[in-house]
């Protein structure tokens, strides 16, 4: 998307956003149609197409939103940015999105088509993170590329642990998990 959209754009941009992320709540994704976002968002479907591609291409703008806004978070919230502080903005996210959760979980849960396209999102993200901090330490013994892609791993299962696995965890408990882990003390 263009990064000087109008105010009209972002307002558009905004009601598909907000369409498709209150259709998630309620519906699997492959039951929500682009009639669905539009009758929602009060928008004519030749809108949206002037935006989109589809509905998988709203998806995919929905989730880099939502990966924006946390790693801007993330820059704020933390001088070191530390892969801790990532995960509990991931975790926070979900915590306060719960009808998104029960969604996910009610519709195949990790298995779903909807959790794979956000984790996959969600990792490449955190894959790009890690690879600029790691890429611009230069005592790594192992490769940049190696690194950003064991720790996006490790966050992203971690992440699907604790939201379907152990959803009642606390998380000072799972950061201990995640610290020793990162730490390799198993």
């Amino acid at each position: 998307m263009n990064k000087h959209l109008t105010l009209g754009a972002k307002r558009t941009l905004k009601a598909f956003r907000i369409a498709m992320f209150e259709e998630l709540s309620e519906k699997d994704f492959d039951k929500i149609t682009v009639n669905d976002i539009c009758v929602r968002s009060e928008y004519p479907r030749a809108t949206f197409y002037n935006y989109f591609d589809d509905k998988i291409d709203l998806l995919q703008y929905l989730w880099s939103y939502i990966a924006k806004d946390v790693f801007e978070r993330l820059a704020i919230t933390s001088e070191n940015n530390t892969l801790v502080d990532a995960f509990n903005l991931l975790l926070g996210f979900f915590h306060s999105n719960e009808s998104l959760l029960t969604n996910i979980k009610e519709n195949n849960g990790v298995n779903s088509h909807l959790w794979h396209n956000m984790s996959g999102y969600l990792k490449h993200e955190v894959n790009k993170v890690v690879y600029q901090y790691c890429a611009n330490n230069h005592s790594n013994q192992v490769p940049a590329k190696m690194l950003s892609r064991f720790f996006s791993d490790l966050l992203i299962g971690m992440l699907e642990w604790c939201l379907f696995d152990e959803p009642d965890i606390e998380t000072k408990t799972a950061d201990e998990y995640l610290i020793a882990l990162l730490n390799g003390k198993f």
